[in-house]
């Protein structure tokens, strides 16, 4: 129904959280010392570090979250068009009328997300296979194998200070008091 497309409208980031983020990612204060919003005309991508100035249609400003309704200043994300596009897959999906007629295509997106995936080690390296004189003759793959842990002659040592308990002695000490009474 039309009532509930108005409801999940994008709402957009009013422009002094716009200017406010700029200038963060631009690595400087958003405000000068006497407490107005200071104003700069260049600033770099959040991913890329791309220079970006303000005006042209080169950067977004995109929820961190993907919350729509989330319009904080903590999500509001500046990022170039390019990094935009690779963080945010667009998918369509048919729309069916009454008599299941494809009516029209509605966009899906789905937020893949900033954080940058950790490396995996590989699983295989590349070896020379060298012939009789030294030289080349081919490469192939070996599979690399995981060092096996060893026991360190320390942790021997930390196991029997752990059993052993120290013994202290402890001297009384003698008060003024009881020096009187004797």
């Amino acid at each position: 129904m039309f009532w509930e497309d108005e409801k999940k409208k994008r709402k957009p980031f009013s422009i002094k959280k716009k200017k406010i983020e700029w200038a963060i990612a631009a690595g400087r204060s958003p405000y000068t010392s006497s407490g107005k919003l200071d104003f700069v005309k260049t600033s770099k991508c959040r991913e890329c570090k791309r220079a970006l100035t303000w005006g042209d249609r080169t950067y977004d400003f995109d929820h961190k979250d993907n919350n729509p309704a989330n319009n904080a200043q903590t999500n509001c994300y500046l990022v170039c068009v390019i990094c935009h596009r690779k963080h945010t897959v667009t998918k369509k999906r048919k729309v069916k009328g009454l008599f299941g007629r494809t009516v029209g295509y509605k966009t899906i997106k789905k937020k893949v997300g900033y954080k940058k995936p950790k490396k995996t080690p590989k699983k295989t390296k590349r070896v020379a296979i060298r012939g009789i004189f030294g030289n080349v003759i081919g490469y192939k793959t070996v599979k690399i194998r995981k060092p096996k842990a060893t026991k360190k002659k320390t942790a021997t040592k930390k196991t029997q200070r752990k059993t052993k308990p120290k013994r202290t002695t402890r001297k009384k000490k003698v008060t003024k008091t009881r020096k009187k009474r004797r």
